[in-house]
């Protein structure tokens, strides 16, 4: 698949909890917010913010659960039992997840692991591309997360770029 195919996927990724209002608010505002905010405040990464980093993945895991425990008995049978399985699979590693990252900023042992752990940008762009996913918008498949891994490094890339403009014009 040519490059602009998976642009258009993860393009499409990003915009579709926006055409449902209801999934922004609890679901993906906080989600920008926290990666608006981590770019803004942060020069070097810390323990303290691999705990936040921590929490927010946690927080995205749970919510995940809530909706897919939501989903009722239906949503396990055919094609979509896969599918779903694949969410569960996901949700949980984002609580696993966190909960580890929290419990290594808390304990103050490894800092180079903590590092990797407390950049926002590692969770928060991963967390924003498969919330679409997750919560049912998009349809898990290879495309939409290979998609998610080919622009992984851009997007990174990006996200400090922006982070380190929004800084120079803050101040």
């Amino acid at each position: 698949m040519p490059l602009e195919g998976y642009l258009v996927k993860l393009v499409e990724l990003i915009i579709a909890p926006f055409r449902d209002f209801g999934a922004v608010w609890l679901g993906i505002v906080p989600l920008y917010v926290s990666l608006l905010l981590g770019e803004l405040y942060k020069s070097k990464v810390s323990f303290g913010h691999a705990v936040g980093n921590g929490f927010i993945m946690l927080w995205a895991g749970v919510n995940w659960a809530l909706h897919l425990s939501n989903l009722g008995f239906f949503a396990y049978l055919g094609d979509v039992k896969s599918r779903t399985a694949i969410a569960w699979l996901v949700a949980a590693c984002a609580v696993g997840l966190g909960i580890f990252t929290i419990v290594l900023g808390l304990r103050k042992k490894d800092r180079t692991l903590c590092q990797i752990l407390g950049h926002t940008r590692f969770s928060g762009y991963f967390l924003i591309t498969l919330y679409p996913m997750q919560v049912g918008l998009v349809r898990w498949n290879w495309l939409s997360l290979s998609s998610v891994l080919v622009f992984a490094l851009p997007a990174w890339l990006f996200i400090y770029l922006v982070g380190r403009l929004l800084r120079v014009v803050i101040k």
